[in-house]
């Protein structure tokens, strides 16, 4: 959740119902998480005040609201209230706490066919409900499927049609979203329930882990769903026939709710929970939301006016290791791809609405976070770090609070002499250019009997290199993937053969690396095992870093989609992929945090590179920018703990020529870690995040230095004349 902005409502319905925050905004509107005056938990959609005046927008929004008001059912989230005359019109819908399918799919993966028929069932049901009462979904997807403990909920259902006729459709866009669509939706058929049933047989494929008509360009599964069969080879056997009819190509070849749900067989698992133990923890990780009280509004003014206050109560437990989104029932189409999507886009032109909690990619607390390789927690082989906070620790929000207090009591420590600020700990040092880093130096000793902790070593971990067999980078590129150990000069090559290999990449589990491979002109990324055997294609790319997802089944690259670069996540295994971003501004330079629950990545802005978060809970959501420097940023890096990034600030050549800089994951304390007269760039934390390996020196014959993420002990570890470049340390 977002505060509210300059000129945002605090209310609609005469009072009846206060706006806290922002939920999200899209093609209708913007949507708020609100309070009713019981206190009851709700999302509000403001229409845009401009389709007010389209033609016929409010009689078919009156229409749409009242057909959605009369859709009951267990599955679905209800409309609760509306005011199509409102200036500006608004709806008011339940909200729903949990993930969206498409989080679940995400951050799980290929769900068990238990759980994938009561998916199943809970779908139809919901789609029954709704077409009752003559209402058409036209916009089912993971990202409009909220996982509910005791099932799935649809939403964003009831008020497509509101858009037929206007602005927004009139070039004959579609309403919907790309991968999802109907045959006769793509062929300007006349639409059905129908097309419901069609999108629910490609949810549940994906939920099996198939994708029946591929997961490449839009233009070629548009084909695909027209013109030829679906591929279900990796759809269960007592699923296939069902989902196949679904898929058909004719209307009325595909199954109704009705005789979906007779036809399927639900496995019920014998403890009585639906979903696998991954997907229950995400839920159970969901924070309970606050309560209608003074303080709740007070703080949720706060909030609003950009206060350090935020509405969600927290609980003191460690951070969750997964993204937790609490999805309001509510969202709209808004322009996607190929036509209108949903409302902020929680997957290929998905559905806003989503509250996110710790973990997103809003910032949640305005304080700097502790130093990296501090008090955070220690990285895990196949995951993000444990909890930097021990049991009993307050969380961000709360503790946004106890700072105000523990503030006054440090200026009243620090008048009477008895408190001592240490902001970074290490030996007093250098920021790799003999200045010293801003905010370092030694501890104090001053009212302290304590010695001052010892310097970080420098870890022992080998590094992934592109070593240089020839000159030239990077007009023509000579690279082989290498490993060193640091301070040795002594590389060994893992892997050659291509006329350009580069950008290695760790896996988590540090037993296989990815890398780029660019010959005649294509890319792809590879993957070989740790010791350079096994070397395979996984996916072709548009070339850049590719980043493994922190359970190292997937890899996060950069495709172009309609001359625009877009996120993509690959399957490590099959290379199946899955377009994520589908923004109008390009990206590169992917980074996934350690949590899994955003990815980092450079975007221009204003023609001058910025970096950004991306929250995969929402990731056609507008990314929050966290660098506002004047010289560009790039090659973004998540500290081992999710607290920090690293990054390239400067252009070779030019202005500083490129320094390496840090700045706080919600985008404070920015500052140079490494800062000469040479040039910098392309930095890798350590896997204890206590260093920072970088490349120092001309483009075309760098070396790899280390420092310390305090800025001290700078060195160089590439001791030959052999040119290294695009260091990898985890």
């Amino acid at each position: 959740m977002r505060p509210l902005e300059t000129g945002d409502p605090t209310s609609v319905g005469q009072g009846r119902y206060r706006l806290v925050g922002r939920l999200g905004q899209g093609g209708m509107g913007v949507v708020y998480f609100g309070r009713s005056l019981s206190g009851r938990a709700v999302a509000v959609k403001v229409v845009r005040p401009e389709l007010s005046t389209e033609p016929g927008f409010r009689r078919r929004f009156a229409d749409e609201v009242a057909a959605a008001r009369k859709v009951g059912g267990f599955h679905t989230a209800p409309v609760v209230d509306a005011d199509p005359d409102g200036d500006p019109a608004w709806l008011v819908t339940a909200f729903v706490p949990g993930p969206t399918l498409q989080s679940v799919l995400l951050n799980v993966g290929v769900l068990p066919v238990g759980t994938v028929t009561v998916l199943a069932a809970g779908l139809a049901e919901a789609l029954e409900a709704i077409h009752r009462v003559g209402v058409m979904h036209r916009d089912l997807k993971p990202a409009n499927i909220i996982v509910a403990e005791d099932g799935p909920r649809v939403i964003d259902f009831g008020i497509a049609r509101a858009l037929d006729g206007t602005a927004l459709t009139q070039t004959g866009l579609q309403i919907g979203t790309p991968g999802y669509l109907a045959p006769e939706q793509l062929t300007g058929g006349a639409v059905t329930p129908a097309v419901d049933m069609f999108a629910l047989g490609v949810v549940l494929s994906q939920a099996v882990g198939a994708f029946p008509f591929g997961d490449g360009p839009s233009a070629a599964r548009h084909y695909r769903v027209v013109h030829e069969e679906p591929d279900l080879a990796a759809v269960p056997p007592e699923l296939r026939p069902l989902i196949a009819d679904c898929l058909a190509k004719i209307p009325a070849d595909r199954p109704s709710p009705a005789d979906f749900l007779a036809r399927l067989t639900v496995q019920h698992l014998p403890d009585g929970d639906w979903l696998p133990a991954a997907a229950t923890a995400m839920l159970r990780r969901i924070e309970p939301l606050p309560t209608n009280t003074p303080d709740t509004y007070q703080a949720a003014a706060s909030a609003a006016a950009g206060g350090a206050a935020h509405p969600e109560t927290v609980k003191a437990t460690p951070p969750p290791e997964h993204p937790q989104t609490v999805r309001a029932a509510h969202a709209d189409p808004a322009p996607g791809p190929t036509g209108p999507a949903s409302d902020g886009a929680a997957g290929a032109g998905g559905a806003v609405g989503a509250a996110a909690f710790p973990g997103s990619a809003y910032p949640q607390a305005p304080d700097t976070p502790p130093p990296p390789g501090g008090q955070g927690g220690t990285p895990s082989a196949f995951g993000p770090p444990a909890a930097p906070y021990s049991a009993g620790t307050v969380r961000p929000r709360r503790r946004r609070a106890l700072l105000v207090a523990l503030a006054v009591l440090v200026v009243a420590g620090t008048a009477a002499g008895l408190l001592v600020a240490q902001p970074w700990s290490g030996d007093a040092g250098t920021a790799g250019n003999g200045s010293h880093a801003a905010g370092t130096g030694s501890p104090s000793s001053t009212g302290s009997t304590s010695a001052p902790a010892a310097p970080a070593a420098l870890p022992a971990q080998p590094l992934l290199v592109r070593e240089d067999t020839a000159p030239g980078f990077p007009q023509t590129c000579h690279g082989v993937i290498a490993v060193r150990a640091p301070g040795r000069d002594d590389p060994r090559r893992l892997v050659s053969g291509g006329s350009c290999d580069e950008l290695p990449q760790w896996s988590p589990d540090r037993t296989r690396f990815a890398f780029t491979r660019t010959t005649a002109g294509s890319s792809a990324v590879w993957v070989a095992d740790a010791d350079g055997s096994n070397p395979h294609e996984v996916a072709p790319v548009q070339g850049g870093r590719a980043t493994w997802s922190p359970d190292g089944e997937r890899l996060g690259v950069v495709r172009r989609t309609k001359g625009v670069q877009q996120f993509w996540t690959v399957n490590a295994a099959d290379g199946s992929a899955l377009q994520i971003t589908h923004g109008t501004a390009g990206l590169d330079d992917p980074s996934w945090s350690p949590d899994g629950t955003r990815i980092a990545v450079w975007k221009d802005v204003s023609g001058l590179s910025q970096i950004f978060l991306i929250d995969l809970a929402h990731p056609d959501a507008a990314p929050v920018q966290i660098t506002h420097g004047s010289e560009r940023a790039r090659d973004p890096m998540w500290s081992p703990d999710g607290r920090f990034l690293v990054y390239t600030y400067g252009k070779p050549l030019s202005g500083s020529q490129g320094d390496i800089h840090v700045v706080g994951a919600d985008g404070s304390g920015d500052r140079p870690l490494a800062a000469s007269g040479d040039q910098e760039m392309d930095p890798s934390w350590s896997p204890d995040g206590k260093w920072v390996a970088y490349v120092r020196g001309p483009v075309e014959t760098p070396a790899v230095w280390a420092v310390r993420a305090d800025g001290t002990g700078a060195r160089k570890l590439t001791t030959g004349n052999v040119p290294e470049g695009h260091p990898s340390w985890r």
